[in-house]
């Protein structure tokens, strides 16, 4: 059986990854004399990551609402979208601590418009992916089936 997502791997992932957004950002200059590129594609993609992530929730959300009039969310379409989730907040903590990284290291830079522009980009970035987290979680819990009810053990009668 898959386990639920644990918000402190989540913590590690992001965490890990910001050493390797600060160090590629540290190093990035002595090979390329010039600083990390951070394309203003990557925060819009991001944004639009997010939001269809959210629109896919409140959907799903939807179909899986007991008592409610929308068509029933076929089993396993709930079960790729419980995966879906899944490698979302997956990608969306790494996204977010490699972001988070760059912009911490161009803070100390921050006196010159490019290294303005690519903390604003990474800033960006980072929160939407955080969101993207957040929202993969709360779409994970609600795919969550419910557990089914003990079975009783047959020699005494009390729950297995």
């Amino acid at each position: 059986m898959i386990q639920q997502t644990k918000v402190g791997t989540l913590a590690i992932l992001a965490v890990l990854a910001s050493a390797v957004g600060w160090s590629l950002s540290q190093l990035w200059p002595m090979w390329f004399i010039q600083g990390l590129p951070v394309p203003t594609g990557s925060a819009v993609a991001m944004v639009l990551v997010t939001l269809s992530l959210f629109v896919w929730t409140l959907m799903t959300r939807a179909r899986l609402k007991p008592g409610s009039q929308a068509p029933r969310l076929h089993p396993l379409v709930a079960a790729r979208t419980a995966a879906l989730a899944m490698s979302a907040s997956r990608v969306g903590s790494l996204v977010f601590g490699f972001y988070f990284g760059v912009a911490l290291s161009s803070v100390v830079a921050a006196n010159s418009p490019a290294a303005s522009n690519r903390i604003v980009v990474s800033l960006i970035a980072a929160t939407s992916s955080l969101m993207t987290a957040a929202i993969a979680l709360w779409l994970e819990r609600i795919c969550r089936l419910p557990q089914p009810p003990a079975k009783p053990d047959a020699r005494n009668g009390s729950p297995a």
